[in-house]
């Protein structure tokens, strides 16, 4: 099967090249010059520098203004979704499941990403009913944060506040008819943190022929409490904020080793 055949697990050595770069980091080096990653890595410095031209620009790779190179936003991005993932993936099915299962319609999770521009939002857990016509979509799939009820229910609890907001901050929750696509209607809900911000969107979603707006507004309520019991389980297991960010990650490094030498 072609699947199987050498050349298709041949690989890219460029890409396997710039990976050793980004692997070389770790713990007690989370910052290298250009020759202590050149050693780490085995590449000609040659290679490693235009290696690092790429990740720079992709922002996978940081050089500071001695010449320095320090893991980028872009690779915590992508590591921070898979402990999301799999963090979210125990607590949050059960809540999505049985929310699918009573309307026979379509839930998913979004987490926002603050860092792109425009901001955006993401697909990290998704459920679909046994039913043969439902919206398609699917994990890992960006949609804007300004439209949509996922979207906008993020929005409306992340700094900056737009007065526009202002509704859905005090229903907690957000119809949107035909936004993305004209043949789909959702529902959505913030899941909060305790300080009020807004770590991600449980929406419910369907083909907009089967309901109508009144079936959008009765759901309102059904997401609410979805939601908040989502943010309830979250905060048991102490995971009710966004992923960390860099610093937050830098100073939990820092305890791990103090802690290691005592």
């Amino acid at each position: 099967m072609m699947g199987n055949s050498p050349a298709a697990e041949e690989g890219v050595a460029a890409v396997e090249r710039a990976l050793s770069i980004v692997s070389a980091f770790d713990e007690d080096a989370p910052v290298l010059t250009l020759a202590e990653l050149a050693s780490r890595t085995g590449l000609y410095k040659s290679t490693t520098s235009r290696l690092l031209v790429s990740l720079r620009r992709c922002g996978f790779i940081e050089r500071d203004h001695v010449g320095r190179y320090r893991i980028g936003p872009q690779a915590w991005r992508v590591g921070s979704l898979f402990a999301v993932d799999l963090t979210l993936e125990k607590i949050l099915r059960p809540i999505m499941d049985e929310l699918s299962a009573a309307t026979r319609e379509s839930v998913s999770y979004y987490v926002p990403l603050p860092e792109t521009k425009p901001a955006m939002r993401m697909c990290v857990l998704r459920v679909d009913p046994m039913r043969r016509i439902r919206d398609n979509f699917h994990v890992g799939n960006r949609l804007p944060m300004d439209v949509g009820a996922g979207g906008l229910v993020i929005r409306a609890f992340v700094p900056p506040y737009r007065k526009e907001d202002d509704i859905i901050r005090k229903v907690r929750a957000c119809v949107s008819w035909g936004d993305i696509d004209a043949e789909v209607c959702a529902v959505g809900a913030p899941v909060l943190g305790p300080d009020g911000r807004a770590i991600g969107a449980l929406v419910l979603s369907a083909p907009s022929v089967r309901h109508d707006i009144a079936w959008a507004n009765s759901m309102k309520a059904v997401m609410r409490a979805a939601a908040d019991k989502a943010a309830q389980s979250l905060r048991l297991l102490g995971n009710f904020s966004a992923p960390a960010t860099p610093e937050e990650i830098k100073g939990d490094v820092t305890r791990r080793r103090m802690a290691a030498r005592r």
